[in-house]
């Protein structure tokens, strides 16, 4: 602040140097920002005349439970934790943004800047879409579906969560997914080969599913959203199969990947390697919430092994970035300094080599252990992510949801505890990977474990503090050791005991 006082003191009239505090209710020092903006002194002493003050601050409201099934379908994603403890919120509701009380005297000059009526809003969408790449705007019939399409969908999401829970951030994130996702398909050829949509359309629907279908919790509203955008879809188009267009797109960039031995390509995995893979080449912040073992830091481990530039083994992915990772891990004690000298790396790496095709990717892990932190350290990520200006890839990977400052400016990715299908599926893939003898340890056997695996987790949640006693990782170990038991002794009677003992 003093450095912004010199400044002020060497302007010539009538020039007036312009100070803006964003998220100014967001730092325990706010009673200083109080005196900055109120009483124009710093510690006592007066500010210049020529000094104009503004500010920005996030609303103090809690998140609105909509109904029961919306609130449930939160807590299937990721761990629960109190994260306003530091607050002292002892309520059982969260606020929706961290923040801190607002002092009385600065409430007088707060202005509600309140929300885009719908009709506004959609004004606004189909000047940001109509800025879209190779001719959206040619098909006006097209281009009207679209903007539909991300209105309803904006509203949707609205419904479900907060209204504060989408925002223009997210069309503009569209849009570039859009361009990527046109460009891309007619480069991979034996991507369009086999579809009888066009690549307008393709490319629109997977930027829409991108944006919207993977941020929900739960089956049930996955399937509601699926049929909101079919009933909005042309005719010709109402019994399209958007899940298949998306296993199709997911399958296609795993095909040219090299995974490693004993990888269950299971739908969680698919799902993260595609939207990481995506968001890094598009340098669109991500961040990955679920529960530990659900594939969050292996899908960043494959995409980072196999998106190499020209020294990747796939054709395609030869023509794409070359990603350098620069890992982080977040913690309740880290700070902003060392959250800066993060983004420091980055940018330091990117210089030495700009003259190549490569991006900087920071893999911040366990960040919502860093929104604990009594520091506030995530702020520094505001003015990096924002989609303007973010010059590097940016995975976020937490076992916990954050605050929806930091989640409207990435793309959301909710990783859900898997089904018993998903578990039995990916108990096959670890056994056949592990062995080729699959007469004792049958698929009926790997059901029978995911449904005991599934029971046991139903019990623990009866009581609050075992509920997330066991997780995946143990369920993947126990399928391990029966592989590992097996394969050690053969025997008939050996056999017929331990699958008694199963």
């Amino acid at each position: 602040m003093e450095n912004f006082i010199e400044k002020a003191n060497i302007f010539i009239a009538p020039q007036r140097l312009w100070i803006f505090f964003d998220e100014f209710n967001t730092t325990e020092n706010i009673g200083l920002i109080k005196e900055i903006i109120c009483e124009r002194t710093l510690l006592g002493k007066s500010l210049p005349n020529n000094i104009v003050l503004l500010g920005a601050c996030n609303p103090s409201r809690m998140q609105v439970n909509l109904n029961d099934d919306a609130n449930n379908d939160r807590n299937k994603v990721g761990l629960s934790i109190d994260r306003y403890e530091m607050h002292n919120v002892t309520t059982n509701n969260r606020l929706l943004y961290t923040v801190v009380p607002i002092p009385e005297t600065m409430i007088e000059h707060i202005w509600d800047f309140g929300f885009l009526t719908p009709s506004a809003e959609r004004r606004y969408i189909e000047t940001i879409i109509g800025q879209c790449k190779n001719n959206l705007t040619d098909d006006r019939s097209w281009y009207k579906t679209v903007v539909t399409l991300i209105c309803e969908s904006q509203d949707f999401i609205r419904r479900i969560e907060d209204v504060s829970s989408v925002s223009l951030r997210d069309v503009v994130r569209y849009r570039q997914l859009y361009d990527w996702f046109y460009t891309s398909i007619e480069h991979r050829s034996t991507a369009i080969e086999w579809s009888p949509l066009s690549v307008q359309v393709r490319a629109a629907l997977l930027a829409l599913l991108l944006c919207y279908y993977f941020r929900l919790y739960s089956a049930q509203s996955k399937q509601e959203y699926l049929e909101l955008v079919k009933s909005n879809l042309p005719n010709h188009l109402k019994n399209l199969n958007l899940e298949k267009l998306l296993d199709d797109e997911e399958n296609d960039f795993i095909q040219r990947m090299i995974l490693p031995k004993g990888t269950a390509q299971n739908r969680t995995l698919r799902t993260n390697i595609f939207a990481i893979l995506i968001c890094t080449i598009n340098r669109i912040p991500i961040i990955i919430c679920g529960k530990p073992g659900c594939s969050k830091t292996s899908a960043v481990n494959i995409v980072l092994s196999n998106i190499k530039g020209k020294k990747s083994n796939d054709k395609y992915f030869q023509t794409l970035s070359d990603l350098c990772p620069v890992s982080y891990q977040g913690s309740k004690t880290c700070t902003s300094e060392s959250i800066e000298k993060v983004f420091q790396r980055a940018k330091n790496i990117n210089e030495i080599k700009s003259g190549t095709n490569s991006i900087s990717v920071i893999v911040f892990d366990e960040i919502g252990l860093a929104e604990l932190s009594p520091y506030n350290p995530l702020k520094v990520l505001h003015a990096e992510l924002e989609i303007e200006t973010c010059q590097y890839g940016f995975v976020g990977i937490t076992n916990y949801r954050l605050d929806a400052s930091k989640m409207n400016r990435s793309l959301f990715l909710a990783c859900p505890d898997p089904d018993v299908d998903d578990l039995s599926l990916t108990g096959q893939i670890i056994r056949n990977s592990l062995t080729e003898n699959t007469i004792y340890l049958t698929d009926e056997i790997m059901l029978n474990l995911a449904n005991a695996y599934n029971d046991l987790l139903i019990s623990l949640k009866a009581e609050k503090r075992y509920e997330n006693y066991f997780g995946l990782r143990d369920y993947f170990s126990l399928i391990k050791g029966i592989v590992n038991d097996f394969e050690n002794e053969i025997t008939y009677e050996f056999t017929q005991s331990k699958q008694y003992s199963i």
